[in-house]
């Protein structure tokens, strides 16, 4: 059985389909790496999920959701958090880790669903907004924004089936929370 939403007149207009166009995969060389690596790109702009603004309709409402104790926003940030009295002396390096191939690693199931259960704990969601939209309403939405993609890539049709896709306003938001509940555990 389908679920039908059930969304106010004013959300459905913002979401309104204005244009559409198939995705394209295209990839970036990772000029950082020693050996030759690349980073799968997924333009999804004007695509169903992506025009309607639903993808970013979505990321702006939930964003401070996915932030914690670990999230540092920007390089600006960063520096902020680093204790003041640090001594560093030449020949110090700092060292960064990097999970390979986050976005397409993500468990999207999963991760929607511990995004949602934020969102309802206390009625977050439609308090902050003033929304009235189901825990089944908000799943089904995600479902939308993020299954299901079609794209092409060198002349033939492909369907992400699994992870986010990088290009999408939801990738870092997804990715976000997805390793912040690794931390947690």
């Amino acid at each position: 059985m389908k679920h039908i939403l059930k969304l106010s007149s004013a959300i459905v207009t913002k979401m309104k389909i204005t244009g559409s166009r198939l995705a394209h995969l295209y990839v970036l060389p990772k000029t950082h790496k020693e050996n030759l690596a690349m980073r799968p790109i997924l333009s999804a702009t004007n695509t169903y999920n992506y025009a309607s603004a639903m993808a970013k309709w979505l990321d702006n409402k939930l964003k401070p959701l996915s932030i914690n104790q670990h999230t540092v926003t920007d390089i600006f940030n960063f520096v902020n958090e680093l204790p003041r009295d640090l001594n560093i002396t030449s020949g110090d390096l700092l060292v960064s880790y990097d999970v390979s191939s986050l976005f397409t690693n993500v468990l999207l199931d999963e991760t929607i669903k511990i995004l949602v259960d934020r969102d309802f704990r206390n009625h977050w969601f439609s308090s902050k907004y003033d929304l009235n939209i189901s825990k089944e309403d908000l799943i089904a939405l995600f479902g939308v924004a993020t299954k299901g993609q079609l794209f092409q890539f060198n002349c033939s049709l492909y369907e992400q089936i699994e992870g986010v896709t990088m290009g999408s306003p939801l990738g870092p938001l997804l990715a976000n929370v997805f390793m912040s509940s690794i931390k947690r555990t």
